[in-house]
């Protein structure tokens, strides 16, 4: 068959468009960001994704509901990405002091896309982000270490309220408040600290993953977005 065929000119032509779709989502990777919170989490990520220059395109945040537990968040999640199935990640911003939190996580490791071999699409698994007791101690961290056996989440709001005694949930400005991009660069580093504090010993409360969503984001950034220090290696 000649090389200038009409078949063989359409076959090249759909090579063509789909090296390009392909090349282009290399360039334009997306996450799905659901929270359990309503407004805090999604405030403080809103902002965090101005900070690098990260359209809400690429990174759709998607706010809790009323009375939203875990395993909700996580169904959730999985809803909103069959729908579309364009996103490259998919994360679940929960807490990490509620009883069916290890439903959630089991939820989690269950594969949401079976691997496309034509399209070359890996399978996906929604990334649990978890703060123990609850996301004020990530917020906390942005002001001062702590590795203090918080009991519960209200235990952590008067801690973070020492620093910020107007703290309350759904401020609009909670990023800024917290100290924005030098707070978030204090709460990396204290992340480490409280890493290599459980490693000694040996306790896991509290705890936050927050900054493995964070470096998913940075990774994200435009090349004029903000540089941020380094992030825990969780």
């Amino acid at each position: 068959m000649r090389e200038d065929h009409p078949h063989q000119r359409r076959v090249a032509k759909n090579r063509y468009k789909h090296e390009r779709r392909s090349a282009r989502r290399a360039e334009r990777a997306t996450a799905l960001i659901v929270c359990e919170g309503e407004c805090t989490e999604p405030y403080y990520l809103r902002a965090l994704l101005a900070l690098l220059d990260i359209s809400t395109a690429s990174a759709v945040i998607v706010p809790g509901q009323t009375k939203a537990d875990p395993v909700a968040v996580v169904t959730r999640a999985k809803e909103r990405f069959t729908q579309a199935l364009e996103f490259d990640k998919v994360f679940v911003v929960i807490d990490g002091d509620q009883a069916n939190l290890d439903s959630a996580l089991h939820l989690c490791n269950t594969p949401i896309q079976r691997a496309n071999q034509r399209e070359g699409r890996p399978e996906i698994r929604i990334q649990p982000i978890i703060s123990s007791p609850c996301i004020e101690f990530w917020l906390l961290l942005h002001f001062a270490y702590t590795d203090q056996p918080f009991g519960n989440c209200a235990d952590v709001i008067r801690a973070l309220q020492v620093h910020l005694p107007d703290y309350r949930k759904a401020d609009p400005k909670i990023f800024q408040k917290v100290g924005g991009e030098a707070g978030l660069g204090r709460a990396m580093e204290h992340v480490e600290q409280l890493i290599s504090a459980r490693a000694v010993g040996n306790a896991a409360w509290p705890s936050t993953s927050l900054p493995i969503l964070v470096e998913a984001l940075r990774a994200m950034r435009t090349p004029s977005g903000s540089n941020l220090p380094p992030s825990a290696n969780l």
